[in-house]
């Protein structure tokens, strides 16, 4: 039985991708969050929940996730890593002045986003080279990124910055561990029905002094086919991105926003 380990996955695109991916009877899930309860709560409604893990690590700490990967319980002698969905990440304003202590908000986000995203690759990609002795010769890390990595927008440096700086760790480490049949791509979500998005939403609607409702009838008018991405549609194209239907994507940030982006 092979593994897949998820990063956020106890809600949104990383709970709905860990649903799809428990379809697959040979597949076991390492679901990895902050919130025992949400993680547990995920767990419970996978297919076959017996055969997956929940474990709560703050993957901005260096070395948590090592020991859980290395760990017995883990057993990923038995039963190889194959994939990673490095899904896991925030979002706050943090527009700085010199008396905001916005400086702390910054750190929070980088240090979630980009920092913990490198920190998880490192961590598994021993565990994907160590699967191909096991006969798997395809191994895959998918990084979720944003539409934001590819324009700015006020009041959200870190945010951006942080996913921007996801897509030059795709392809620096593509470029690095693609002959070795390790394929590292970044997704890019928009807008995405998730509680992350809705909270977002409320408070740009409380910062613009106007309905929920209305604000979210602008942030749909921005996204051409004029509503927010499923989390199942994300899913879908990482379950996608893991299948050894294709072999030749690597490097890349593919755009999965409603049209909210075309380049």
């Amino acid at each position: 039985m092979q593994t897949i380990l998820i990063t956020g996955a106890g809600s949104g695109i990383g709970a709905a991708t860990a649903r799809l991916l428990s379809d697959q009877t040979d597949t076991r899930i390492l679901l990895i969050g902050r919130n025992t309860d949400s993680l547990n709560k995920v767990l419970a409604s996978l297919k076959n929940p017996e055969i997956h893990l929940a474990q709560s690590i703050d993957i901005s700490k260096p070395g948590i996730l090592d020991d859980f990967l290395s760990d017995t319980s883990t057993n990923l002698k038995e039963h190889p890593l194959v994939s990673v969905f490095a899904n896991a990440g925030i979002g706050a304003p943090n527009l700085y002045d010199h008396n905001s202590g916005e400086d702390r908000v910054w750190d929070e986000i980088i240090g979630i986003n980009l920092t913990g995203t490198y920190r998880t690759c490192m961590a598994t990609i021993p565990w994907l080279q160590k699967a191909k002795e096991s006969g798997f010769k395809t191994r895959h890390i998918v990084i979720t990124s944003s539409v934001l990595s590819r324009f700015g927008v006020p009041t959200q440096p870190a945010y951006v910055a942080s996913k921007t700086g996801l897509l030059g760790l795709v392809r620096s480490l593509a470029t690095q561990y693609s002959r070795e049949g390790i394929l590292i791509n970044a997704i890019n979500p928009g807008w995405v029905n998730t509680d992350m998005a809705t909270i977002r939403i409320k408070e740009m609607a409380n910062e613009a002094n106007v309905s929920y409702e209305d604000m979210l009838t602008v942030q749909e008018s921005y996204v051409t086919t004029g509503k927010f991405s499923e989390p199942e549609e994300i899913g879908a194209l990482v379950k996608f991105l893991f299948s050894n239907s294709q072999v030749s994507i690597t490097g890349q940030a593919i755009d999965i926003n409603g049209g909210a982006w075309m380049g």
